[in-house]
């Protein structure tokens, strides 16, 4: 639905109506080359991206590298994903991260852009405490059962209450 279809234009509205410009729609693609990551949580990184026009003929892949660890994960994309396109990447509390845009040969993978850095956060709450907001009597017992971090996976495979 559009806004010509939820309020009739200026030159058709009966006195004292309200005119509402909604202005046009938000376009799927800007033909701007793109890659950008998000943190979504500490074990969680989103990516996007958009290529105008990705050469045929190649396996073009999505890679998400730990910068800290120097290790990556690699998505291969289909044909029809290669050009506009997201993903949700598992990723580690406390490390930084990049996007990388690009295609790969069977062996290597060739970077054609790369997103910013990400850092994701620390998983718990901070292990510093400001003077100003020392914890009082029984609440040092319920912060320090709180610091542990939950168990791989936590939250993350279906509804909590199953």
């Amino acid at each position: 639905m559009n806004s010509g279809e939820r309020i009739r234009p200026p030159d058709r509205l009966a006195a004292g109506e309200a005119y509402l410009d909604y202005g046009p729609a938000i376009p799927d693609r800007y033909g701007i080359p793109a890659v950008r990551a998000l943190v979504r949580d500490p074990r969680s990184v989103f990516a996007y991206w958009e290529w105008p026009a990705p050469e045929q003929g190649r396996a073009w892949a999505v890679r998400l590298r730990d910068v800290d660890a120097g290790s990556a994960t690699v998505v291969q994309l289909d044909r029809a994903g290669a050009g506009l396109g997201s993903k949700y990447f598992d990723a580690s509390p406390d490390r930084s991260y990049e996007a990388d845009l690009g295609w790969t040969d069977g062996s290597a993978f060739h970077a054609v852009m790369t997103s910013n850095r990400v850092r994701t956060p620390r998983e718990g709450p901070s292990a510093e405490v400001d003077p100003e907001w020392m914890p009082g009597p029984g609440e040092r017992e319920i912060l320090g059962v709180l610091a542990v971090p939950p168990p791989r996976g936590y939250g993350r495979s279906g509804p909590s209450h199953a």
